[in-house]
């Protein structure tokens, strides 16, 4: 349907042949079905606003413009238009299905799960969600961290985790991982300055840091809105001739918006054998209402004996093609027993961080196998000295939907 036509559509609904007439709502109804027929989508959503403008909502229009939304690709929109639905009619087929749908493409598979719990059979089925599994998904990762620092060798890090669901709102992941390095600390405290800058110092002592971790989060969903995470992660290291135990318990509340949502979390515990709590609130965006290109902004405030800091981190995704996205990352102020994703990534290495900046590729085979290439660089400070030296992280990670 052309502008000009629906132009003049519009205009005869909405006009007042009596002065203080109230929009004709058999007319918004009659032209909303006409548009949908017609597949003219960009016509019905512009409807929608004048109509939404009106005070006229009600679940077959919501249900035009959801689908009208969807065809577009702003599964956001959709997503908003179809939960009004549900709020009528929980149960109805049409409008659960593509909010479940529509949580999936916006990589929010817990949602997607819980609202799955209504759906019937034979719609739930294809989209493989919300079904208890023993292992859901298995995924590994292994990184390399080269230095330019002569007293800083590689790191090398290895994980592996899967989830496996106990029902529609409820998801448990487990994860270990192992991180290993070699450092070399000075024996002469009186080896020059200029040594000190070149990280070279002529005697020195090698030290081994092993980590052994543990990981376990739990994900239950309250309701349609609210998820509360619990993790609990657990690092024994054993650095040189000593050992240390770090165990953090994170607590956090999402809240779910279409095109956005909410976290406030706090984490706990002792790290290496000193107390540390650290808040963070961080949000999920999607300013076109899909993944095409979408961000998180997370803020953290950490507390511990005599320190306290405040970091940023922001995430702009973009997508590239049908199949892969690309982030762009950072990380800024002191990264320094820093904790990170719901406690998954623990930083406790000696040497601070200044600020970590860095890339990652997503590639999506197909609706089960994904792999994620990711790049960081980061600029940290030597123990007890003020020396910097460069780190680059360069990581592999594997996800296979079950």
């Amino acid at each position: 349907m052309s502008r000009i036509t629906l132009m003049i559509l519009i205009y005869l609904v909405f006009a007042d042949p009596i002065k203080g007439q109230q929009v004709n709502f058999n007319s918004i109804d009659s032209l909303s079905y006409q548009l949908y027929l017609k597949g003219a989508w960009d016509s019905l959503l512009q409807l929608g606003k004048l109509a939404e403008k009106a005070d006229i909502v009600y679940p077959n229009l919501s249900s035009r413009l959801g689908y009208a939304a969807f065809m577009k690709g702003n599964n956001s929109l959709s997503l908003k238009h179809f939960n009004y639905v549900l709020k009528e009619n929980s149960f109805n087929q049409n409008a659960l299905y593509y909010a479940v749908l529509n949580n999936k493409l916006l990589s929010r598979n817990e949602a997607a799960a819980f609202i799955s719990k209504n759906l019937d059979e034979d719609l739930k089925k294809p989209l493989n969600i919300g079904y208890k599994k023993l292992a859901e998904s298995i995924d590994v990762e292994t990184s390399f961290k080269p230095t330019n620092s002569e007293v800083r060798k590689m790191g090398k890090f290895f994980r592996i985790g899967f989830s496996n669901r106990i029902n529609y709102r409820w998801k448990l992941y487990h994860s270990v991982s192992s991180f290993q390095q070699n450092l070399l600390t000075p024996t002469d405290t009186r080896t020059t300055n200029q040594q000190n800058r070149n990280n070279n110092p002529t005697n020195f002592r090698k030290f081994n840091v092993n980590d052994f971790q543990y990981y376990l989060k739990s994900d239950v969903f309250l309701n349609e809105n609210f998820l509360l995470t619990n993790a609990y992660h657990m690092i024994y290291t054993h650095f040189d001739n000593s050992t240390y135990n770090t165990n953090i318990i994170s607590t956090g509340l999402k809240y779910f918006t279409p095109f956005a949502d909410f976290k406030m979390e706090i984490n706990t515990g002792l790290m290496l054998d000193s107390l540390q709590t650290q808040l963070a609130f961080s949000s999920t965006y999607h300013p076109k209402g899909n993944l095409d290109i979408y961000g998180n902004s997370r803020v953290s405030y950490q507390k511990r004996t005599n320190l306290t800091q405040l970091n940023f981190s922001q995430v702009v995704g973009v997508k590239l093609s049908k199949k892969i996205w690309v982030e762009m990352h950072g990380t800024f102020g002191q990264i320094k027993n820093f904790i990170d994703n719901d406690a998954f990534y623990i930083y406790d290495a000696i040497d601070a961080g200044n600020f970590r900046i860095g890339t990652s590729f997503i590639i999506a085979f197909n609706s089960r196998i994904s792999l994620l290439s990711n790049y960081y660089y980061e600029q940290k400070r030597l123990y007890s000295q003020n020396t910097n030296y460069h780190l680059h992280s360069y990581s592999l990670g594997l996800t296979w939907k079950l």
